[in-house]
């Protein structure tokens, strides 16, 4: 047996081609089958305050509407490593929320370890999270 890799006459008649082998990982994805979940959710800053109760979350009302949030939002807290913690709140839709912050209670935010000004990922409550 030969070692060559499988190869294909060209449509000219000449040389044969080798085959041309892509790894899943690269293939585009026009090409897979598999669908993929559209879910919308956005990077934004949380912030720390004091006028806001504990279990809800002050969100604007054009970044609500964006991101689908209808009642309940979930908030993920990249930490060090592989550890990611999520959090479920209730909207409160306030026009005063500049649209790349949430604010959430400044005692509630601090007994769960998240820092003021901290990057979190922000979408519409869908499932089971941690509280």
């Amino acid at each position: 047996m030969s070692e060559r890799p499988e190869q294909h006459q060209s449509q000219s008649g000449g040389e044969p081609k080798p085959k041309l082998i892509v790894p899943p990982f690269l293939k585009p994805e026009a090409f897979t089958k598999e669908e993929r979940r559209d879910r919308k959710e956005r990077r934004i800053r949380v912030r720390r305050r004091k006028d806001v109760d504990e279990g809800k979350a002050k969100i604007n009302p054009e970044l609500a509407k964006e991101l689908d949030i209808k009642d309940k939002v979930e908030i993920v807290v990249v930490g060090g490593g592989s550890r990611e913690r999520k959090y479920v709140f209730t909207v409160i839709q306030d026009p005063s929320v500049p649209r790349n912050e949430i604010w959430c209670n400044e005692e509630e935010m601090r007994r769960l370890g998240v820092a003021d000004n901290t990057m979190v990922t922000v979408r519409a409550y869908r499932g089971a999270a941690q509280i």
